[in-house]
């Protein structure tokens, strides 16, 4: 769910994102569209997204010549269009703590309630890591903390340690395997009658890993593992990434999203 600091200096001054973070405060939408959908791409950056975050996502967006906007959970109301795409990204604290910083930064900005309502009317919606959790229908049950409920099924931490590390993902039928950058992300549990898409599933055990599915007239896609992350990230860490960095597999993501 969380992600430590990244780098910031890195994220930043050394890639080419910076030319879009600088224009992160705007509450004008980008001037053009990505594809041919006339869908925006807006990136949240507030206090509950771990630092360098949003950047590297819209790095990885900026590779592929994707346009995309950092904005602030008090501009979405305003900036966001219905049939725009909103990211959330890796969250700042560990466990349910760090989803719960993030909706208080949602529901400060009354964009809580709203996100839901944007993605039903025909929106779409990214989440990764921490920001795929917050579909889920209870953030933290005992304290009546819900989420989005939107998730037909099960949302649960992949694993009992938060420490980032590798693991090995497998991706679309029949599949193609490759190690990617993992901290606390979710595992995704279906209902058996539910219509959505698993696009990675995690080798080991095959428990989804990314999935697509409709809610309303828009349609959500969540990411347990970090396509976005790079070597800035692995350098932090003290990883190695032995096949190479997974922008292609986050490019192919998001483009399925903007149809």
């Amino acid at each position: 769910m969380s992600t430590p600091f990244k780098n910031i200096f890195h994220q930043l001054f050394l890639t080419p994102a910076i030319l879009l973070t600088l224009v992160g405060c705007s509450t004008t939408p980008p001037s053009h569209s990505n594809s041919s959908t006339q869908r925006h791409i807006f990136i949240l950056k507030s206090s509950g997204i771990c630092g360098g975050c949003a950047e590297a996502v819209s790095k990885l967006l900026f590779t592929a010549g994707i346009q995309s906007q950092i904005i602030g959970p008090e501009q979405l109301k305003a900036a966001v269009q219905p049939q725009d795409m909103i990211i959330i990204g890796g969250t700042a604290e560990d466990n349910e703590d760090g989803e719960l910083t993030l909706k208080q930064d949602l529901v400060k900005a009354d964009a809580f309630d709203w996100l839901k309502q944007h993605i039903a009317n025909g929106g779409r919606y990214v989440g990764i890591c921490g920001g795929a959790y917050l579909p889920e229908k209870w953030i933290d049950e005992k304290g009546g903390e819900r989420g989005l409920d939107i998730f037909p099924g099960e949302i649960n931490n992949y694993s009992k340690t938060t420490a980032a590390r590798m693991v090995k993902l497998k991706w679309g039928q029949p599949g193609q395997s490759r190690w990617v950058y993992f901290q606390d992300g979710p595992a995704f549990y279906p209902k058996e009658d539910s219509n959505i898409s698993v696009l990675a599933r995690f080798s080991k055990d095959r428990v989804a890993a990314a999935v697509i599915f409709p809610y309303g007239k828009g349609k959500l896609g969540l990411i347990s593992p970090h396509f976005e992350a790079d070597e800035g990230w692995l350098k932090a860490d003290h990883l190695n990434d032995p096949d190479g960095l997974d922008y292609d597999w986050g490019i192919s993501f998001i483009r399925q999203m903007l149809l």
